[in-house]
């Protein structure tokens, strides 16, 4: 365990595996299946492309899929699964993302992807971490990359082109959007390409690297879609303003302490404010 929390320091990010994986099984094949029912037909995820082609119907499924993972629940049962891992690193008082996104990334299209970012450019903060959680093996060549390193480097050194989206139905709240695709992409030089390292993961294994790491990917270069999941997850005590996205987070773990003073608070609220 203390190696994993020193690569996380040093390098930005660390690769884990899930102590029970039963619960990564149970996720995809609940994603064949409601695939299966939306297209009339089952596909192994890694097959995905082979039967959609179309960039409109991939949209459409996307959405459908990402609504279906959400519904379920299926991220919070994912993070209860490793909830003791997270604890060591994050604290024990722990939120997790409510709407996690769904990333279904086809071979050779860079339309599925949002290319090399941190996270902190768009308001991200360097107190929160995201988990990738793949749903089949990815090789190099289909995976995401990270920088080594960058995680603590200042934004200075990372200087960016904002532009507006090609895809013009990626727009400010869209459905494309909230599939976290960015309606205003800030794009980094190119040649940050030759210091990003692709991630190789198999199933029952997932990617953890801060917010401030530097990681993407441009185009899907393998033979299978990559099916993944990346949640967010933060210390509920660190001192992050979230009064812009209120409902970002929820609940998914309280130390006994946390709790006790927070029942103390709701049962003294009144006599609090009576004295402010």
């Amino acid at each position: 365990m203390q190696e994993k929390i020193a690569h996380l320091q040093e390098h930005g990010f660390v690769v884990f595996d899930f102590q029970d994986t039963s619960v990564i099984d149970y996720v995809r094949m609940s994603l064949e299946e409601r695939l299966a029912q939306l297209i009339g037909k089952k596909i192994p995820l890694e097959e995905y492309h082979l039967s959609i082609n179309d960039d409109e119907r991939h949209s459409e499924l996307q959405i459908e899929l990402t609504k279906f993972y959400r519904e379920q629940k299926f991220a919070r049962k994912i993070f209860h699964s490793q909830v003791n891992f997270f604890q060591k690193i994050v604290g024990l008082d722990l939120l997790s993302q409510a709407n996690p996104y769904l990333r279904m990334t086809r071979p050779g299209k860079p339309q599925d992807n949002i290319g090399y970012h941190r996270d902190t450019f768009y308001g991200g903060s360097p107190y929160e971490l995201s988990v990738l959680v793949p749903f089949v093996d990815v090789e190099k060549e289909s995976s995401l990359s990270v920088m080594p390193g960058s995680h603590c480097l200042p934004e200075k050194l990372f200087p960016t082109e904002q532009i507006q989206n090609p895809d013009t139905t990626v727009t400010k709240g869209s459905s494309k959007h909230q599939l976290g695709f960015l309606y205003a992409p800030k794009l980094m030089d190119p040649a940050i390409e030759k210091k990003m390292e692709p991630i190789a993961l198999k199933r029952g294994q997932a990617l953890m690297f801060f917010l401030s790491t530097v990681h993407g990917s441009v185009v899907n270069q393998g033979q299978i879609t990559r099916w993944s999941s990346d949640m967010r997850i933060l210390n509920a005590l660190a001192g992050v303003d979230l009064s812009a996205r209120p409902d970002y987070y929820e609940l998914l773990s309280l130390s006994p302490v946390t709790a006790c003073a927070r029942k103390y608070y709701a049962q003294n609220q009144e006599e609090i404010y009576a004295t402010l």
